[in-house]
């Protein structure tokens, strides 16, 4: 991370000088989804290996993987290689029905809530900050990607949902980003945005929130650096000290 950082009060995090100044006054806290608020990117790797082995390719690179993973259901075509590339929109319808099968059968029982959500959840609200959750899902697919939440009691906290239906862009536009602030009724400005992918740093930088990255999802702490957010974490559990 570039620029100047310094300590959050009371803790080890470091923070850019501008969310420091303004981490008193949020006005919401976002986050996105998979690989923020739920452990689920082992799971996506399972299937996208599932789907790839069905259709007698080999294995793909981890980058694939995470590119089409930030890409929804549109991404698929990262996972097909170069020479195969006259046979692509084939692959991926392909992709699409045994995916769904899969998924279907590992999701959501091999899908846990990430470290820390429910204590972090309960400090927002009782400090009456608004809770918001920026995802590239489908709507028909968001209820049992939620259903950890659900089972931790707390979806209930969770004042409004963005899936892919909502925005005619996705991420790393700044749209499903803004739409859920003004869902919430706070400024983007007065907002943080908390992701595991670089999209989703970009999302919340277009959108003019303060960023945070964990490195519990699909990109690492160097994929991250380069989108320059706010803060960089191992996870969300810290946060809790900020709160």
């Amino acid at each position: 991370m570039s620029g100047e950082r310094e300590r959050g009060a009371g803790t080890d995090i470091e923070m850019s000088a501008r969310l420091k100044a303004g981490i008193g006054s949020l006005e919401a806290v976002m986050f996105d989804l998979d690989g923020t608020l739920i452990d689920s990117i082992p799971t996506y790797f399972r299937i996208i290996a599932g789907m790839l082995d069905h259709v007698g390719l080999p294995p793909a690179p981890r980058e694939a993987m995470s590119a089409a993973l930030k890409s929804g259901f549109s991404g698929f075509h990262h996972l097909v290689p170069e020479e195969m590339s006259h046979r692509k929109e084939e692959l991926v319808e392909a992709f699409l029905r045994v995916g769904k099968r899969i998924s279907a059968r590992l999701y959501p029982g091999s899908v846990t809530l990430i470290p820390g959500a429910k204590e972090l959840f309960h400090r927002l609200v009782d400090a009456g900050i608004p809770i918001g959750i920026v995802s590239s899902s489908h709507a028909g697919y968001i209820e049992r990607k939620l259903s950890p939440l659900k089972e931790a009691g707390l979806d209930s906290l969770v004042d409004t949902v963005i899936t892919l239906e909502d925005t005619s862009e996705m991420k790393p536009s700044p749209e499903p980003v803004t739409t859920c602030a003004e869902r919430l009724g706070a400024e983007a400005e007065r907002s943080l945005f908390v992701g595991d992918a670089d999209v989703d740093i970009l999302a919340g930088k277009r959108a003019g929130t303060y960023t945070a990255g964990v490195l519990t999802g699909v990109d690492d702490y160097e994929t991250l650096a380069a989108e320059d957010p706010d803060m960089i974490l191992p996870g969300i559990r810290d946060l809790i000290p900020l709160f």
